[in-house]
This record gives structure tokens, C-alpha cells and sequence, in this order.
């Protein structure tokens, strides 16, 4: 088995053509090493398997396990049940619960593709994790869901004519009506915006829930109000084709980095879609935490108080199930929606 100390940390973002192949070819090593065209084929299946911003996330946390390993004496490739249970009680109370899943998940990743026996998978690491999650008693964080009347309250409030008001206005409106996460709106381009009769349709790639990676899509409808999801993206792209043609070509980003002459300067951030609507949001005086996922768990809570069906609402959000759905749900229609109202009358 081979033993990986800070300089021989496993790579799970690196392109096909580079050392990944060869790092694959050598994680088994021994009597007959994979030839390197297999090693770089399986290394192309394996990166096609998982999310970009998932790969970066697991090469983050195993990076960081690396360092705690390093500082403690102990052994990262193979490591032993108790070393990542020992891990895991390290930063207990000092990260998330979710955190802490995510990077023992890197954890196992890094084994199960160095063919090495997965020790996540060890009843001490597993039994740890479920005790973390029995003693954190405090309510799963979650972004405050932006619900439709402060979004109005935002859209309402946002009066200028500069680039960077239309362009935040229409990834408020497509981010809220199509229940987008930050990672989508921020890597959508308009070749995945398609035009329709009724409106626009949005070819998602590489989205969290697309483990199969055949693309998803969701509609987006004209609507007859002044807060149309279709018109704001389609007058942003007016305006930005007006500066060059290039920027909206189908290979360019949708929403893009503006400078503080208002001038695009490259492709918007994840990060950016959550301060464009904490700046937005303030400017409206609203008070409150929100998040980049504040849109999209604002629309799955509006829907639910309208009564909107789970079917319907899962068609737009691309959920498998309703569990995770009811989860965004929360305690939305709670009370106006309580089981007993109307049955005394």
C-alpha cells in the first residue's frame, strides 16, 4: 500500500492531460502498474463522475486532513479508522456537522480511488459521525429564504439605468423563479439560455443533482407583471451585446463581474451572487441574513404557503425526492396551513 505525506497528496481537480493519469497509474503499484492510456481514461470516467465544485471541495478537505495528519504524526494513505474518527472529534464544535460529512467524504473518496480499504466506512468512523450529530442539537443552518414579497421589496427598489442594474435584476428574478443554486447562476452562458414560444429554457450542466451528467433543464415563463423572469434577462442581454457581441455569445457567461465603471470584467463568482444580493437587499432596507441560496429556497417556501403541489415545485427545483424538499420547505404554511383549519366550522 502506498503512504502519501504533504507532497504526495492526492489530486482530484487536476486535468486529464496532467499528473492525475500518472498518478493514477502509480497508486497501485506492484507487479503490474495500470498502463498509462487506461490510467488516463479511468482518470477522464472518474472526473466525469463528479461535479467541478465538487472536486475542488474534496481536494480542499483532503488537503487540510493531509496538514492535521502531518502535524499529529499520523498516516494519511492509508489511514486508520481511528485517525479519521480522531479527526473528526479534533474539529468537533469548531466546524459545521456538514463540514465535517463533507471532508470525511473527500476522506473516502481519496481511498476508494487509490484502491485502498475505505476506513470511513469503519463502524468507529461511522459511530462517531452519529454520535457529532446526536450532540449537535441546534437547528441545521440553513440561508432565510428570500420570499416573493421581499423580493418585490428589492426589485422595487432598484431604479437605475447602469448595466449592473439590469444585470442584477435579472439574476434575481431567473435565480427566484427557476430555483437556481449560486454555482448555476453563476456558470450558466447564454448557449444554455434556449428561446421558447412561452418563454426561455435553461440547459443546466453539471448540476449537483445530475449524477449522471445528461443536463437538466427548467422553464422559465413570460409573465404579465413588470417582474418578468424572461423580459429582465432579455433586455440584460440587450444591454450587454450593445457594448460587444462577444459577451453574449454562447460560450460567454450570463452574469458577469462588472468594474466600478460598470464595465464586465469577467465571469461572476458563486460568492458574487450572494453579494449582489446582500448589497441589493440592503439598499431596500430589508433586514436579515441571506445567502446566495436564499433564492432558491425562497421560491420552494413561497410555493409551499401558495399550496403549490410538491410535483409541480420539484419539476423547477429538480429534486429526486421530497425529503430534501421539505427539508428547504421548513415550517413555510405551518400555521396558515395547520391540518385542523376549517374542520370545526
Amino acid at each position: 500500500m502506498v503512504c502519501y505525506g504533504m507532497d504526495m497528496t492526492l489530486d482530484m481537480t487536476t486535468p486529464m492531460t496532467t499528473p492525475m493519469s500518472t498518478q493514477l497509474s502509480t497508486l497501485v503499484q506492484g507487479d503490474r502498474p495500470l498502463p498509462e492510456h487506461l490510467a488516463g481514461r479511468v482518470s477522464q470516467l472518474i472526473q466525469s463522475s463528479k461535479a467541478e465544485n465538487t472536486l475542488r471541495a474534496y481536494a480542499s478537505d483532503l488537503a487540510c486532513f493531509t496538514r492535521w495528519c502531518d502535524s499529529k504524526g499520523r498516516q494519511v494513505l492509508p489511514a486508520s479508522p481511528e485517525t479519521v474518527a480522531a479527526y473528526v472529534a479534533d474539529h468537533a464544535g469548531v466546524w459545521k456537522v456538514s463540514t465535517l460529512c463533507r471532508r470525511v467524504a473527500a476522506i473516502s473518496e481519496a481511498h476508494k480511488l487509490a484502491q485502498l480499504v475505505n476506513p470511513c466506512a469503519h463502524v468507529v468512523v461511522t459511530e462517531t459521525l452519529s454520535g457529532l450529530r446526536r450532540q449537535n442539537t441546534r437547528n441545521r443552518e440553513q440561508a432565510a429564504g428570500l420570499l416573493a414579497g421581499d423580493l418585490v421589496k428589492i426589485l422595487q427598489a432598484i431604479t437605475g439605468t447602469e448595466l449592473a442594474d439590469y444585470r442584477d435584476k435579472a439574476l434575481l428574478l431567473v435565480g427566484w423563479c427557476a430555483a437556481l443554486r449560486r454555482s448555476e447562476l453563476a456558470g450558466l452562458t447564454w448557449g444554455q439560455v434556449e428561446r421558447d414560444p412561452d418563454g426561455v429554457r435553461l440547459h443546466l450542466m453539471n448540476t449537483k443533482t445530475d449524477k449522471g451528467g445528461e443536463g437538466q433543464t427548467v422553464g422559465l415563463s413570460y409573465d404579465e407583471t413588470e417582474r418578468c423572469p424572461v423580459r429582465a434577462l432579455l433586455e440584460y442581454k440587450e444591454r450587454l451585446g450593445r457594448l460587444d457581441r462577444v459577451l453574449v455569445a454562447d460560450h460567454a457567461h450570463v452574469f458577469t463581474q462588472l468594474s466600478r465603471w460598470g464595465k464586465p470584467k469577467g465571469n461572476l463568482a458563486g460568492q458574487g451572487v450572494a453579494t449582489i444580493l446582500q448589497r441589493r437587499a440592503a439598499a431596500a432596507g430589508l433586514v436579515g441574513h441571506y445567502s446566495g441560496h436564499s433564492l432558491r429556497v425562497g421560491l420552494i417556501q413561497q410555493a409551499k404557503l401558495a399550496g403549490v403541489e410538491d410535483s409541480v415545485v420539484m419539476a423547477t427545483t429538480r429534486h429526486k425526492g421530497v425529503s430534501m424538499l421539505k427539508q428547504y420547505q421548513g415550517t413555510a404554511g405551518l400555521v396558515s396551513r395547520a391540518a385542523h383549519k376549517g374542520l370545526l366550522a
